[in-house]
């Protein structure tokens, strides 16, 4: 059962988290998102001098979604800004579909036969498989950039503005809730087209983004850890302060700096478990390694993994009822690949990006078959290791 903590302390710890997340997104998330998109061809002069752009950078955020994004390995590579990424604007590129005059004057049939004709990282372009058509996503959207859209968005400056824009953009198929809070926060908040200011953005806008993978999962972390209040106090005062989009600094922590959030949740539950036993004073901190020795220990994990990939024979790939479903050679190959990526993040120390590629390698479909694959050799996996990989980085093992 959870430990019911002093609604004046858990106050007290949002006032704390509120501070951090503003000056966490203001400072480094934001000029990272702008640098990104700017890489990747979306500047503020770019979106708001050509409507084409709105149209690209609207496209590709229909892509940046489960099965697109863990396959290809974070937005990074779906958005191009990864350099010699396998993009979203690559892939539709080739197929003379990334332009609103690409897709104007096609039906529909002829747009889903070009994206199904391609395959990005093993997956169909026509759809994700589920509910989405992306033939339909394209047709509208390049309806919508010739109705005056984009005009739209470079006048925007009021919450009304802002809802309204909102309205629009996920009433188009294809784009949800989240991906159309998303783009609101790109377009507006971190490029700045148009005139909003950060005080505008209303709630019924913002908080979708807290159904986003890595968002989700610091809240429901801090709820499960701290106290269920913490949440939702934190996003009241970021709205109080006139800043609401930063509640997705919550994501980048998540995504990119693991070791700072776990470290305030575990200071957290520190603090509240002190003055519920009515001491005041903070405990000693505890001596961690660092970002680079983490790194290091996570690399010797993936190192296990890479050579229990290696020397698979094909009798054992037949006895094992893997025949027809994955070769030696592609487990290699797979376990290369892993290693490689991974001492790339490990040589600059970049630990928490290291737990953040484990987590989408696990979730991609050619990952989950090769860990399969690994479990049914009797061999080890990342499947197998995630614990104690997991425990690696927060100092547990």
């Amino acid at each position: 059962m959870m430990i019911k903590y002093p609604k004046r302390e858990v106050a007290l710890l949002a006032e704390l988290l509120a501070a951090r997340l503003i000056r966490v997104y203001n400072d480094d998330q934001v000029p990272a998102m702008v640098e990104g998109f700017a890489q990747a061809g979306f500047t503020k002069a770019a979106l708001e001098g050509d409507p084409a752009k709105l149209f690209q950078m609207v496209a590709i955020a229909a892509y940046d979604r489960r099965p697109f994004t863990p396959a290809a390995g974070g937005f990074e590579e779906i958005w191009g800004i990864t350099r010699g990424a396998r993009s979203i604007p690559e892939a539709l590129k080739a197929l003379d579909l990334f332009a609103p005059g690409d897709v104007r004057h096609l039906d529909r049939d002829t747009i889903y036969r070009r994206l199904d004709s391609r395959s990005y990282f093993g997956l169909s372009l026509a759809s994700d498989a589920k509910l989405v058509r992306f033939d339909r996503t394209l047709s509208e959207l390049a309806r919508l950039i010739d109705g005056g859209f984009h005009n739209q968005m470079l006048s925007a400056n009021t919450t009304q503005d802002v809802q309204r824009i909102y309205k629009i953009l996920t009433s188009v198929h294809g784009i949800g809730d989240t991906i159309g809070a998303k783009l609101v926060k790109y377009v507006h908040r971190e490029i700045g087209v148009g005139r909003v200011p950060a005080d505008a953005f209303p709630l019924a806008v913002v908080w979708p983004l807290a159904d986003e993978y890595h968002l989700n999962a610091a809240v429901e972390a801090m709820s499960a850890r701290v106290d269920r209040a913490l949440a939702p106090l934190t996003m009241g005062l970021l709205l109080e302060r006139g800043d609401p989009f930063a509640v997705d600094a919550l994501f980048y922590l998540h995504r990119h700096r693991n070791r700072e959030l776990d470290e305030f949740v575990r200071d957290a539950q520190m603090m509240l478990s002190g003055w519920s036993h009515g001491v005041k004073s903070r405990p000693a901190p505890v001596a961690r390694m660092s970002d680079a020795q983490v790194a290091q220990k996570l690399l010797a994990v993936i190192k296990e993994i890479h050579n229990a990939s290696c020397g698979i024979s094909p009798s054992e790939i037949r006895r094992a009822g893997l025949a027809g479903v994955v070769t030696p050679q592609s487990i290699e190959a797979s376990a290369r690949w892993l290693y490689h990526e991974m001492g790339e993040l490990a040589s600059g120390g970049q630990a928490g990006e290291m737990v953040s590629f484990y987590q989408n390698c696990l979730q991609s479909e050619r990952g989950q078959i090769i860990g399969w694959a690994l479990d049914k050799l009797g061999r080890t996996s990342m499947e197998s290791e995630e614990e104690r990989f997991r425990a690696i980085y927060e100092g547990r093992a």
